[in-house]
């Protein structure tokens, strides 16, 4: 790798900061969907669209001039419940679940969670 595509593999950009064409450009490592991100800034994104802006980083990160081109990881806000996506469950902050004591609940929320955040697998 070049010291370009190294630098481009170790940084994360948030999806609301950069481009599928600068993923592809700058060899982009990670885009992050943080709080207050959606596809085109809706926040009524339908999960075809959230699908159609993942597709598009995936596309760009191995249309590179990489010699082994690196698929870009995506990162999730998801802390407390999938918050980005419209009509998913939300649950109270991590530091209220701890409070409440009550370890088989944290781990029936992490599952729900788990399952709101579909993982999509690699396409070769």
């Amino acid at each position: 790798m070049t010291l370009a595509q190294k630098i481009g593999q170790m940084t994360q950009a948030e999806i609301k900061t950069i481009t599928p064409e600068q993923v592809r450009q700058y060899y982009i490592g990670s885009v992050l969907n943080g709080g207050g991100s959606w596809p085109g800034m809706d926040k009524h994104a339908s999960v075809q669209a959230w699908l159609k802006l993942a597709d598009a980083y995936h596309a760009a990160s191995l249309a590179t001039d990489a010699k082994t081109p690196v698929p870009v990881i995506w990162g999730t806000d998801a802390v407390h419940g999938h918050n980005n996506v419209l009509g998913a469950t939300l649950f109270p902050h991590n530091i209220g679940l701890g409070a409440a004591g009550d370890a088989e609940l944290i781990e029936r929320i992490g599952e729900a969670t788990a399952r709101s955040v579909p993982i999509r697998p690699t396409r070769r």
